[in-house]
């Protein structure tokens, strides 16, 4: 697996590359509903569900706008290994079709956790699937994550849609949903948690439908 290597320098460079990206790419970005307040003793889980190739960075902009924690997002090996600058910036990676790898992804998810003021960004879905998809498929990598280490860790879902609403350049928009404090004995299960999920991307749905205004992040 590929390790993640933050490095301040690519963060310095990376943070207005991406900005002027997101400028030429969307309309606006906007964050709905109300921010979450975390715990600064406990890790953060952000749990978004995963449609857009853009989600990785929408992460990132979330983290420097919101949580300014040191974070970390596991991607794709394969993706990963065309893109090795991203691993300055958090990313480390999984493969999902080899299962000792997928051990080692998982335990390294552990140890990131562990870390002082760790935001640790993983997608359920495990793959790209457009967001009206029902069910989520859920993997079961988040169960053992929180039975491995053991000890409380804030989950946070969140959910990502991008719409054409009357402009040449789509809209994003964010929800995230109630904060947790799960450890292995506490968590609901998979089962819960992907019902949870389904149930705030139909809340952002309508949310967006209502024209709420929210808080505008670009």
């Amino acid at each position: 697996m590929i390790r993640t290597q933050h490095r301040l320098w690519a963060d310095i460079i990376f943070q207005p590359y991406l900005m002027g990206l997101f400028k030429r790419n969307f309309h606006e970005i906007r964050l709905l509903g109300t921010l979450p307040e975390t715990s600064d003793d406990l890790p953060l889980l952000l749990l978004p569900n995963h449609s857009t190739w853009w989600d990785g960075f929408f992460v990132y902009l979330l983290n420097k706008r919101i949580f300014r924690r040191t974070a970390y997002l596991m991607m794709l090996e394969a993706q990963l290994s065309k893109y090795k600058f991203f691993a300055k910036i958090g990313a480390y990676s999984i493969e999902p079709e080899n299962r000792r790898g997928v051990i080692e992804s998982l335990e390294y998810t552990v140890e990131l956790l562990r870390r002082k003021m760790a935001l640790v960004a993983i997608f359920p879905q495990g793959q790209l699937l457009p967001w009206h998809t029902r069910p989520l498929d859920y993997k079961r990598g988040v169960e053992w994550i929180l039975r491995e280490y053991g000890k409380p860790v804030t989950v946070l879902p969140l959910a990502i849609r991008t719409e054409f609403l009357g402009e040449k350049r789509p809209s994003v928009f964010f929800l995230f949903g109630d904060i947790h404090s799960f450890d292995a004995g506490t968590f609901r299960g998979m089962d819960w948690l992907e019902k949870t999920e389904i149930d705030l991307l139909d809340d952002l749905a309508l949310q967006i439908l209502r024209q709420e205004d929210g808080k505008n992040l670009l």
